[in-house]
């Protein structure tokens, strides 16, 4: 009685038909072909020495070229003036797979340079793998473009809610409204020192009569910041305080015995040029 054969597209030892590998390639064919046709990618195959030897790829058509173009090309000829990229290619002949970004022919490339091996090991080319990046490239700069568009309009709308008015020769005056929390008054505190400096400023006037309420820690900076003003020579003053933002400081016991408050802005600018005035200050003038 003879052995039981093989079964049907496979040896004795096991091992694929020559049909089954031909199937297999074919299949691998059909799945790299639409790869091709269907991806916005480029896909080159080079020797040693870096001549094409595969050429192919949806991709060619942004930069109208066609499948097999540049074939019998040298890659390290077609980009001469792209150091980065001679580099990659370099190390992948060498056996070392890397990616890069770079325009090359009006166009955003995103590239994966991969080593190829021979069967026994040895390096025997390489493949890069590029993708069109254009499309995120713009997203991404449309985006930078719109942060940078808010950040500006931020900025404005911080200036415009903290504005420094010299009001007077030596007088700066800083009205402040709304809710006022710890980030706008770190903001105020920084633009009103520099100007203070810049103007060479003797008053520093902080109007808080817009000013519909303070957390427990914008009470404590406001003082801070009168300190602050003292430091660069200049003398703050504090007009407007509503009633509750008077109980908020006194309940936080803070000490406002060195701090000169009046209740509005006009007596704020009157008293600064009557004490400029006393002093003999120059652009001052007695106010009655």
């Amino acid at each position: 009685m003879q052995g039981g054969q093989g079964g049907a597209g496979s040896t004795t030892t096991g091992e694929p038909t020559r049909e089954e590998l031909e199937a297999k390639l074919r299949e691998a064919q059909v799945l790299l072909r639409a790869i091709l046709d269907h991806l916005p990618i480029t896909v080159c195959r080079y020797d040693r020495e870096g001549v094409f030897t595969f050429h192919d790829g949806k991709g060619l058509e942004v930069v109208g070229a066609k499948p097999g173009q540049l074939l019998g090309a040298n890659v390290f000829e077609l980009f001469a003036d792209h150091p980065e990229t001679q580099e990659t290619n370099r190390l992948a002949l060498a056996g070392k797979s890397s990616y890069t970004n770079y325009d090359a022919y009006g166009v955003a490339w995103e590239t994966w340079h991969l080593p190829v091996r021979d069967g026994g090991g040895e390096i025997d080319g390489m493949i890069t793998i590029s993708l069109d990046g254009s499309p995120a490239k713009r997203r991404e700069q449309e985006l930078r473009a719109k942060i940078e568009l808010i950040e500006k309009q931020q900025e404005v709308i911080r200036n415009l809610s903290t504005p420094i008015i010299e009001v007077w020769d030596k007088v700066l005056t800083l009205p402040m409204v709304g809710v006022v929390d710890s980030l706008r008054i770190s903001e105020a505190m920084d633009n009103l020192l520099t100007a203070i400096v810049n103007k060479d400023a003797r008053y520093a006037i902080l109007d808080l009569t817009g000013v519909e309420a303070v957390d427990t820690r914008t009470a404590g900076d406001l003082i801070e910041m009168i300190k602050a003003i003292r430091l660069l020579g200049a003398e703050g003053i504090i007009t407007g305080i509503r009633a509750n933002v008077a109980q908020t400081m006194i309940a936080l016991g803070l000490d406002l015995s060195g701090v000169t408050t009046v209740g509005n802005l006009r007596a704020g600018l009157k008293l600064c040029m009557q004490r400029m005035a006393a002093a003999g200050e120059a652009g001052s003038a007695p106010v009655k």
